[in-house]
C-alpha cells in the first residue's frame, strides 16, 4: 500500500560551534541545543560537519584523540533525545574506524529507534585530505516518517553529481551539513576558496529537494598551526519547490571563537514533493550522459592546454516575430556599439531561434524551417565574417525531412564549426522537433565551446557532461520567460562582490558546476525576462562575478574573460575531474527503466555491487 502523505513539519538547521581540542566536553551542550529544537517541535534536526570536534587540526595525529567510532559516543547521546521527542537528527562526526584505521568526514542520522546509518563525504577539500579519507559508502538514502533522506557534507556541492544521484535514488530531504568559511581577505591559506554555503541552492534548485542547510558562526583558531578561520553562518531552508523559507544571518568579520549557536526553524511541506524538477526526471537522456562514467584523471589530452582572453557578447532584443529582416537588423545595430576587443578573440552569442522567435506552434516551425545553408545560417555567417568574430546561432533545421531545434557555430572565417541539435527537448518543441543525439564540444581558437539550448538549463547531466568533455565556454542561447529556474537566492553577504539581482540560478550553477564559462542570450521585451549574460568559475570571492543584461533592455553585453580558472583558485576544472568519483556517477548513465537501474534504486542504502550482475557475460 502506498504511504500517505505526511503533514508539514517543522525542520531546525543549528549553527553549533564546538570546541577545537575537545571532544567529550562538545557532547552535552550539542545534546542541549538538540534538545532545545526538539521541544520546539523541529523533527528533522541539521547540525554542523565535525560538530563533536571543530575542525582546523594540523594534521591526523593532531586530530586522533577527538575521532568518534560510528554509532559511537556521540550517536548514543543523541538517540536518548531523538527517542524522547520523536525526531531525527543529522549530525557531522569526524570518525575513526577502528577495523581499518581510516578516518572519514562523516554525518550520521539518527532516529526514534536509535541510530539510522550514516554518509561519509566523498568530495574532499585541500584541508580534509589532510586528515581524512573519501568516502567508501557512495550516496545512502534512509527512509524516515517525513520523506527519504540524503546527507552532504561541505565541499561535496562541489560536485553536482552528489545531490543528483541521491535525488534519482530517492532522496526528497537533503541535510547539508558544512564548517564553511568566509574566505576573508585576512585569511591567506583560504584565497578563492568558494565558501561551499553560499553553492547549496544548486542543490536544491536541480533536483526538487527540501533542503536544510547549516554551518557554523564563530571563528576557530588552531595554536600550533597559527591558522583561523571565519566561518560564515547563513543556515538556510529551501522549499523542494525552489524557495528559499528562511535564512540566518551571516557572520561578521570580527566574529570570535565564543558565539553561541543559533537555531533556524522553517516548515516543509511533503506536498512539495512532486515539483517541476522532480517532474523533469523523467525527460532526462541517460544515454547521452557516458562521459560522465570517464575516467579522465590526471591528465586529459582533449583539454585545451591554455588559457584564451576572449570578448563574449551576449545579445539580447525584443524579436519580431517571423520578420528575419527586421531581427537582423537589430542584431546589427546592437553589435555596432560595441567597441571590438583589442586583442581577446570574440564570442557572440544570440538568442535561440534567432531571427524568427519562438515557433508558436508545429505550423510555424515548418514555416521557420530550412536547411544548414539557409538564410539564417548565411546571416550568422555574414555576422561572424563581420565582426571577426566566433558566432553562435540558432534556428529550426530541416535535415533528411525532419525538424530540430538546432544552433550552430560559425568562425570568423564565416566557415560552419559545428552544428549542435537540441537533445532536451522543451514542451512546446515536443510537437514538432526531434531531439539531437549528441552532445559535442568543438576546438577553437578561443578554446573548447559546448552548446546548450533554453530548457536543457534544468539538467545537470547536460552541461555537467560537456564539461568532463572540457568545454571551456558553453555557448548557450535561450528564450527563457520564468517557466523554468529561478533567481539566485544566495545571501550576497559572502560574496566579495555583489551578483547582479537578476542572476538567474541554473545558469550561475551550469558555469560554476562545470567550471566552464557561460555566456548566454535571451530576448527581452513581452514576457522574456532578458538578463542574459557571463556566469562564471568563481563567483565568490576571486573578484569575478557573473554580469547580467537588464531584464528589459536590448542591448549587445560584451564582458572580457580569461577561460580556464586561475591556479590558485581551489577549484578548476582540472581539479574538479580529477576529484570525481566516476564509480559512484554510474548510475547517472543508466536508462532509468534499465533492471541496472531499478535495482539500484530500490535497493537500501547505497549498493555498489547492485550492477555487477549486469557485466557482460555474467
Amino acid at each position: 500500500m502506498a504511504k500517505s502523505t505526511p503533514p508539514p513539519f517543522k525542520v531546525a538547521a543549528v549553527e553549533f560551534n564546538p570546541a577545537l581540542f575537545e571532544f567529550e566536553k562538545n557532547i552535552p551542550p550539542l545534546c542541549a541545543i538538540v534538545e532545545e529544537a526538539a521541544r520546539a517541535g523541529a523533527k528533522i534536526i541539521v547540525l554542523p560537519e565535525t560538530a563533536t570536534s571543530g575542525y582546523i587540526y594540523k594534521d591526523r595525529k593532531q586530530f586522533e584523540p577527538y575521532l568518534d567510532t560510528i554509532p559511537g559516543r556521540t550517536t548514543d547521546a543523541l538517540s536518548v533525545l531523538t527517542a524522547k521527542y520523536d525526531c531525527y537528527v543529522t549530525v557531522g562526526i569526524a570518525e575513526i574506524d577502528r577495523a581499518s584505521g581510516l578516518a572519514f568526514n562523516s554525518g550520521a542520522l539518527v532516529g526514534p529507534a536509535g541510530y539510522i546509518g550514516k554518509y561519509r563525504k566523498v568530495g574532499l577539500n585541500p584541508d580534509d585530505v589532510k586528515w581524512f579519507s573519501p568516502g567508501n559508502l557512495g550516496y545512502p538514502v534512509f527512509d524516515t516518517s517525513y520523506g527519504q533522506l540524503a546527507m552532504e557534507i561541505c565541499y561535496d556541492d562541489t560536485y553536482w553529481e552528489v545531490a543528483r544521484t541521491a535525488a534519482l535514488k530517492g532522496a526528497q530531504i537533503i541535510c547539508f551539513m558544512s564548517s564553511s568559511d568566509r574566505a576573508l581577505a585576512r585569511e591567506p591559506e583560504s584565497v578563492a576558496n568558494h565558501s561551499t554555503i553560499s553553492a547549496v541552492q544548486e542543490i536544491n534548485a536541480w533536483n526538487g529537494v527540501a533542503l536544510i542547510a547549516t554551518d557554523r558562526n564563530n571563528s576557530e583558531t588552531n595554536p600550533t598551526t597559527g591558522l583561523t578561520v571565519f566561518y560564515g553562518g547563513l543556515a538556510s531552508i529551501w522549499s523542494p519547490r525552489g524557495e528559499k523559507i528562511a535564512q540566518a544571518p551571516a557572520s561578521t568579520p570580527d566574529v570570535g571563537p565564543d558565539m553561541p549557536p543559533r537555531i533556524l526553524y522553517a516548515e516543509i511541506d511533503p506536498a512539495d514533493y512532486d515539483n517541476p524538477a522532480r517532474a523533469s526526471f523523467a525527460e532526462r537522456r541517460p544515454e547521452l550522459y557516458g562521459p560522465l562514467a570517464f575516467f579522465r584523471a590526471p591528465t586529459d589530452h582533449n583539454a585545451c592546454p591554455k588559457r584564451h582572453t576572449v570578448q563574449g557578447v551576449a545579445v539580447q532584443f525584443a524579436p519580431v516575430p517571423g520578420d528575419r529582416a527586421a531581427n537582423t537588423a537589430k542584431i546589427s545595430q546592437l553589435l555596432s556599439r560595441v567597441h571590438p576587443p583589442s586583442a581577446a578573440g570574440r564570442l557572440i552569442v544570440l538568442p535561440e531561434y534567432t531571427l524568427t522567435g519562438v515557433p508558436s506552434d508545429a505550423a510555424a516551425a515548418r514555416a521557420a524551417a530550412e536547411d544548414i545553408n539557409g538564410q539564417a545560417g548565411q546571416t550568422f555567417s555574414e555576422v561572424a565574417n563581420e565582426n571577426f568574430a566566433y558566432v553562435v546561432g540558432s534556428f529550426v533545421l530541416e535535415e533528411k525531412g525532419q525538424l530540430f531545434a538546432a544552433s550552430v557555430l560559425f568562425g570568423p572565417d564565416g566557415r560552419i564549426i559545428g552544428l549542435y541539435r537540441k537533445t532536451h527537448l522543451d514542451a512546446e518543441e515536443k510537437a514538432w522537433a526531434a531531439a539531437g543525439d549528441d552532445l559535442p564540444v568543438f576546438d577553437t581558437a578561443i578554446g573548447r565551446i559546448g552548446m546548450m539550448m533554453g530548457g536543457e538549463a534544468r539538467f545537470p547531466e547536460c552541461s555537467g557532461t560537456l564539461g568532463v568533455l572540457r568545454a571551456d565556454i558553453i555557448a548557450h542561447p535561450t528564450s527563457w520567460r520564468g517557466q523554468y529556474g529561478m533567481w539566485l537566492q544566495i545571501a550576497p553577504d559572502l560574496f566579495a562582490v555583489r551578483y547582479p539581482e537578476n542572476t538567474m540560478a541554473l545558469w550561475y550553477g551550469m558555469a560554476k558546476s562545470t567550471q566552464a564559462y557561460t555566456l548566454v542570450a535571451n530576448f527581452s521585451g513581452g514576457d522574456y525576462l532578458g538578463s542574459s549574460g557571463l556566469f562564471t568559475l568563481n563567483p565568490v570571492d576571486a573578484l569575478d562575478p557573473p554580469v547580467t543584461a537588464p531584464k528589459d533592455a536590448e542591448i549587445a553585453l560584451a564582458v572580457e574573460f580569461t577561460t580556464q580558472a586561475e591556479p590558485a583558485w581551489w577549484m578548476s576544472q582540472q581539479k574538479l575531474v580529477t576529484g570525481r568519483r566516476v564509480d559512484l556517477c554510474a548510475p547517472l548513465t543508466f536508462a532509468m527503466d534499465a533492471e541496472a537501474f531499478l535495482k539500484w534504486r530500490d535497493t537500501p542504502g547505497f549498493d555498489l555491487s547492485i550492477w555487477q550482475q549486469f557485466r557482460q557475460g555474467s
